[in-house]
């Protein structure tokens, strides 16, 4: 995926807003001094229709240089 320039976005699979959160659980790492995502679990949330969703990935258009 190094190579890959694609970019996307993750939307509400019922509004299509990419205001979504996932459950998941994250670390604190001493070292980096900085919380490290270690898992993302199913339960999504979509906050403009205030309730449970399933995210779907949109591919978005190359950005402009």
């Amino acid at each position: 995926m190094a190579n890959d320039s694609k970019r996307y976005a993750m939307v509400c699979s019922r509004c299509g807003s990419d205001d979504v959160s996932r459950d998941a659980w994250a670390d604190w790492d001493t070292a980096t001094q900085s919380w490290v995502l270690r898992c993302a679990f199913d339960y999504a949330h979509c906050h403009k229709c205030d309730g449970e969703t399933s995210i779907t990935e949109v591919e978005l258009a190359p950005a402009s240089s």
